[in-house]
């Protein structure tokens, strides 16, 4: 990392000259200003300008992503098949299908196994709602 410092020279003439120097760091910067201007008595660096960064390197561009393979096993599951289980079903259908079960004469017990829901679940939903 390179700065770009300033500086002033002094010949010994009552007169500094300003320059402007490029260097690694500040000794660096007063070994250079002392090589460049060589009758000079003094050199004072009086501040940094720039920073100067390497440059960054260029990164290798990413490879493309393999694209998704589905799974043999899920492929020929049709959207029908999968709907036709009630443990899937919303809540709507559940209350629905636990109102016409319970219709049909079946018990709480009875009706929670084939819904996959608890027995309470069951008799709540008996209670607390009424048949579309």
């Amino acid at each position: 990392m390179e700065k770009t410092y300033s500086i002033l020279i002094q010949f010994g003439d009552g007169k500094p000259v300003a320059s402007k120097i490029r260097a690694r760091d500040g000794v660096d910067a007063q070994d250079k200003a002392l090589r460049l201007n060589p009758g000079a008595r003094s050199i004072r660096i009086t501040g940094v300008l720039e920073v100067h960064l390497p440059p960054l390197p260029k990164l290798p561009k990413p490879k493309p992503r393999a694209q998704v393979k589905e799974h043999p096993l899920f492929t020929d599951v049709d959207k029908e098949t999968i709907g036709n289980y009630i443990r899937h079903s919303p809540q709507e259908t559940k209350l629905q299908i636990c109102h016409q079960l319970r219709s049909e004469g079946l018990t709480y017990k009875a009706i929670a196994r084939q819904l996959d829901v608890g027995e309470t679940t069951v008799r709540t939903w008996i209670k607390s709602t009424l048949p579309s």
